[in-house]
């Protein structure tokens, strides 16, 4: 991620350039333009929908090419943006640099996730609620995408039925006795929800080493600060076998590296594998992947455009 220099923008008048692009598109136009310097970063209006890819600078020709950039983007992945002219507006320093704040509020993923930035207080009413702290400046994920909510829903459906399994006696103690990977971290939220939803074992990893360094910050100030995050490509690194893999990728990738993923998931009874990041257009195609490796379907979440995927060996269709 490029570095910011704060004496600079202190001073000079920012400059915002906004460009309207349907929601689903979001994630593959982030992907593409990532090397973009200024990087753009999006912003959907929760009560209406809207969403904008954005581009922040103070240099108006840096600004111009990280927009020329999202329009190419746009025609090679065959996105029709909203327009095909981006706003331009200049801000005052003191407009951007707190004002955005107000759009992150403490978000109830599930009964038992919580998702808050570290400005916004709050005192979770269950003392077995996972309450995960990001800080969204930081990007990589904040937890309002729906693929990342899918992931944290099946993590705790997991968490609960390694419980009740628990709880028969003879299965172990409960989720501390299950590993999770969390492939693809981002910022790390699946992991450090992963560990306060009880599952003792977990590491984190990506292929972007700021992704990697961002996870451990986030994870030591959530108190997960021991949680071990690398950095990984899934389609040719070796990726960490734990009872429960969590991929949150896009759909290309989770089909180019199906065999890796496949293989790092343990060959164990409570064993499963989360697949998250794929439009709903996309699932067949992914799901395919994996079934010739011995992996079927046990339940799928989807939230508008977005699916996310829980499959386990052998396990029957439904």
């Amino acid at each position: 991620m490029p570095t910011v220099d704060s004496d600079l923008y202190a001073e000079a008048p920012v400059l915002r350039a906004r460009i309207p692009v349907p929601a689903a598109a979001v994630d593959l136009l982030l992907d593409a333009t990532a090397a973009e310097d200024p990087a753009p970063g999006a912003f959907q209006d929760l009560e209406t929908g809207e969403c904008n890819v954005e581009i922040f600078g103070v240099d108006r020709a840096a600004v111009e090419r990280s927009v020329r950039a999202v329009f190419d983007a746009c025609d090679t992945i065959g996105i029709e943006p909203g327009a095909r002219e981006a706003s331009v507006e200049s801000l005052p320093a003191e407009d951007w640099a707190q004002s955005w704040k107000r759009f992150f509020k403490v978000v109830r993923v599930s009964r038992r996730v919580t998702i808050r930035p570290p400005w916004e207080p709050y005192e979770p009413a269950d003392p077995r609620e996972a309450v995960v702290t990001i800080e969204p400046g930081m990007s990589f994920g904040t937890g309002l995408h729906a693929t990342t909510q899918g992931c944290l829903r099946f993590l705790e459906a997991l968490a609960e039925e390694a419980e009740a399994r628990g709880g028969e006696g003879g299965a172990g103690d409960g989720p501390a006795a299950l590993s999770v990977a969390d492939v693809g971290c981002g910022s790390g939220i699946l992991s450090i929800a992963a560990r306060k939803l009880g599952f003792r074992h977990v590491v984190g990893v990506d292929y972007d080493l700021a992704a990697v360094r961002i996870s451990a910050e986030n994870a030591a100030a959530n108190g997960c600060g021991d949680i071990p995050y690398s950095v990984c490509d899934v389609t040719c690194d070796e990726i960490p076998r734990a009872d429960i893999v969590v991929a949150n990728i896009l759909a290309p990738v989770l089909r180019a590296a199906a065999p890796r993923i496949a293989a790092a998931v343990n060959d164990t009874p409570r064993a499963a594998l989360v697949l998250s990041g794929i439009l709903a257009t996309q699932w067949d195609n992914v799901r395919s992947a994996y079934e010739p490796l011995g992996f079927r379907q046990e339940s799928l979440a989807a939230d508008g455009e977005w699916v996310s995927g829980l499959m386990r060996r052998g396990a029957g269709s439904r």
